[in-house]
């Protein structure tokens, strides 16, 4: 067969070149022919594989990639192949093999809403909806799970159209570590003594690798450390600017910059560590590397392999929302760790997985597949227009036996569990699963306009909760997991949409468990426990969520399922979870603005008043919240718990009032019914029967 791979630009130090090499030569070997269309190669062309230059021109980078796809179509257009390899977002793709982010996902979080009106937002979040919107024909090759449900968020790809493949890693390039040189003799070559640190920075683009972040982590190390620690730069990029940091910094003698390097597996084993404080990336192939050579890494979670340093036990990897302050506090921490060596063992011994070195395999084995049926991975039934789109899992699918088209799902029986304007919540059962089905069938322009006055974004569908669950999943925050989602129609007040998730292990509110500590506080060890892991659960759900852009807009106990269990010495397990659910009002952008933050600390505030906590139970959250000491919070932040505790207390005692309200009036309605059942001992009828009336209009009207 004969496949045609599509690559905007080849270079030797590019993991997404590499990756296209492995496929490329595993495709040959297998006796397939691999041509290869590119905009520029640079380096040796691998025996049999054949490479077609296509000339482009552009101004900017968005201009000159249009220019390359053009040509590439006229290209394809003109020949045969079987099967149709993409390593960039180009529509009309076969197969896109996706080592790259979602493009209109962080671009939503990143810029500003005027950007998506800039001609490369319209560019390139087109071609990226060529590729993954749910009517599009293109399977993918997916290799981080993460990235794939973030593109499932923002295009409800099919599940069917993905194949998540393992890491990449070429085993003949890893495997023999033992055969370099000795350490001592490869750190000796490099001008390293055994009493300093060798820090390494690996990766071709250095602005998004973080290099910036780890210059100015560098210095802010003590003198008597950064004298003995030297930062090591492996990449191919433009260095005039990193080099001014490094000067402003004051570190330039400490920081060395190696160009492209072939010899990365002898320097990783010289290593002190790998630094990767990167601001995007869709896996990092470098983590892995440094892994399996016993190098320790330090990384952002942004990185699709990152997971692989906490299974492996090889490293640290930094909180979700990024802190210069985090990452200087935890490279001093690791230059300074007793836990090197085991770190090291560790990655060395996690790189005998086999299941690390299958890529390319797993990769051939989709495309031949393709080719020998068409629409294996793909229901070619599967039509959404515009007006409509729909998102179902193969499991919810399965269950529901053919009775997944938009309308069947709108009209799902069940118990009803909440009913309010434009909103109907029920749950069902399929198969031996139950669900929540939260309907959305308009609220009207009235309702849009009344928000619209009052300062606050309308809830008009359930798109809200689909990327907020999405948002909390992304930040491991425990929340619903969702099974299906739709949407019909482009008015706002009159759309139609709705959200399914699986029902939770647990019903019990914190609002309902912790109401009972005010008569009936903690007192043994267990429970004291509990009490505790549940307010630094709540603090860190907090805390993550606003460090991350977001805001609840709801954040009140009732929105909080605990799910506690215990191990044999009383303790909590590791397997308890805190649920945090109720979505429909969540905002998500890229910084969250003081005010929001207030009204959700505020919330908590007011809903824990009456649930027996104590001084020391606040100023802990304080502490927990802000990462700080007291003395600091007192000097410098009590404005915001000021403002915190101020509407907390309005909202408290605007509850109070409503509450003693109620109370006032079902007194009242009580006297009017006892009176209107005595006989008539004189008073007028009438009367009495306006009274009657009279009550029963204040009942409407409350009502109402």
């Amino acid at each position: 067969m004969h496949f045609a791979f599509c690559l905007y630009k080849h270079f030797p130090y590019s993991g997404l070149s590499l990756d296209m090499l492995r496929i490329a030569n595993e495709c040959i070997q297998r006796g397939h022919k691999a041509t290869v269309f590119t905009g520029s190669w640079e380096g040796e062309v691998p025996d049999g594989v054949e490479v077609v230059i296509i000339k482009h021109f552009g101004l900017t980078n968005h201009t000159r990639a249009h220019s390359f796809h053009r040509k590439l179509r006229k290209q394809l257009d003109s020949k045969s192949f079987d099967v149709v390899v993409g390593f960039n977002k180009i529509p009309g793709l076969d197969i896109y093999y996706c080592g790259d982010y979602c493009y209109v996902g962080r671009s939503f979080l990143r810029h500003s809403w005027f950007y998506r009106f800039t001609p490369r937002f319209l560019y390139f979040s087109n071609f990226e909806r060529g590729v993954f919107d749910a009517s599009s024909k293109t399977n993918i090759l997916s290799l981080s799970n993460r990235e794939k449900l973030i593109y499932q968020q923002y295009y409800l790809t099919q599940d069917s159209r993905f194949l998540c493949l393992p890491p990449t890693l070429e085993k003949a390039r890893w495997a023999n570590l033992g055969e370099l040189p000795n350490r001592e003799s490869l750190r000796t070559s490099l001008g390293i003594t055994d009493d300093e640190n060798l820090v390494l920075l690996i990766g071709s683009g250095f602005q998004t690798k973080g290099l910036d972040r780890a210059i100015m982590a560098l210095s802010a190390l003590p003198e008597e450390l950064l004298s003995k620690t030297k930062l090591f730069v492996v990449g191919q990029d433009k260095i005039d600017n990193f080099q001014r940091i490094a000067k402003r910094y004051g570190v330039s003698d400490q920081i060395h910059f190696l160009g492209g390097r072939t010899d990365v597996p002898a320097l990783m084993k010289a290593g002190d560590m790998l630094l990767h404080p990167a601001y995007a990336e869709t896996t990092g192939g470098v983590l892995l590397e440094a892994i399996v050579s016993g190098l320790p890494v330090l990384a952002t979670p942004v990185c699709g392999y990152a997971p692989h340093i906490k299974t492996a036990n090889a490293g640290h990897v930094l909180r979700k929302r990024f802190s210069q302050q985090e990452l200087n506090q935890k490279l001093h921490e690791m230059l300074l760790s007793d836990e090197k060596d085991t770190w090291r063992q560790n990655g060395l011994k996690y790189g005998q997985n086999p299941s690390l070195y299958v890529m390319p395999q797993r990769a051939v084995d989709f495309i031949e597949q393709t080719c020998a049926q068409q629409g294996l991975y793909l229901k070619r039934d599967s039509k959404i227009n515009n007006e409509e789109q729909l998102y179902i899992t193969n499991e919810l699918r399965q269950s529901l036996r053919g009775e997944d088209s938009f309308y069947q799902m709108m009209n799902i029986d069940g118990k009803v569990y909440r009913e309010a304007l434009g909103r109907r919540t029920l749950r069902f059962t399929r198969g031996d699963k139950d669900y929540f089905l939260k309907m959305h069938t308009g609220v009207g322009w009235g309702e849009i306009f009344k928000n619209i006055v009052y300062l606050r974004a309308p809830v008009v569908g359930a798109l809200n909760e689909w990327h907020g669950v999405h948002r909390l999943k992304d930040l491991e925050i425990d929340t619903m997991t969702v099974s299906a989602y739709g949407i019909r129609g482009r008015n706002p007040a009159t759309k139609h949409s709705f959200i399914v998730t699986e029902a939770l292990p647990t019903e019990t509110s914190l609002e309902d468990f912790c109401g009972e500590w005010q008569d009936n506080p903690p007192t043994t060890i267990k429970e004291i426990r509990l009490k505790r892991w549940i307010l630094n659960k709540v603090v860190e759900t907090a805390r993550v969520i606003h460090e991350n852009g977001a805001n609840h807009r709801d954040f009140y106990l009732c929105h909080f399922l605990l799910d506690a269990h215990f191990s044999d010495d009383q303790r909590v397990s590791s397997s308890s979870k805190l649920y945090l659910i109720d979505l429909h009002r969540i905002q998500m952008r890229r910084k969250t603005p003081e005010r929001w933050a207030v009204k959700d600390i505020a919330g908590l505030y007011y809903s824990s008043k009456d649930i027996g906590l104590t001084q020391r139970d606040l100023f802990r959250f304080m502490k927990l919240y802000r990462g700080k000491s007291l003395r600091e919070i007192f000097s410098s932040d009590m404005s915001f718990w000021r403002k915190v505790v101020s509407r907390g207390n309005k909202l408290y005692e605007s509850e109070q009032r409503k509450a003693k309200a109620k109370e006032s009036l079902k007194r009242q309605q009580a006297q009017e019914r006892l009176q209107g059942s005595l006989p008539d001992v004189g008073a007028n009828s009438a009367s009495s029967n306006t009274a009657k009336t009279s009550g029963l209009s204040i009942r409407d009207h409350v009502g109402k």
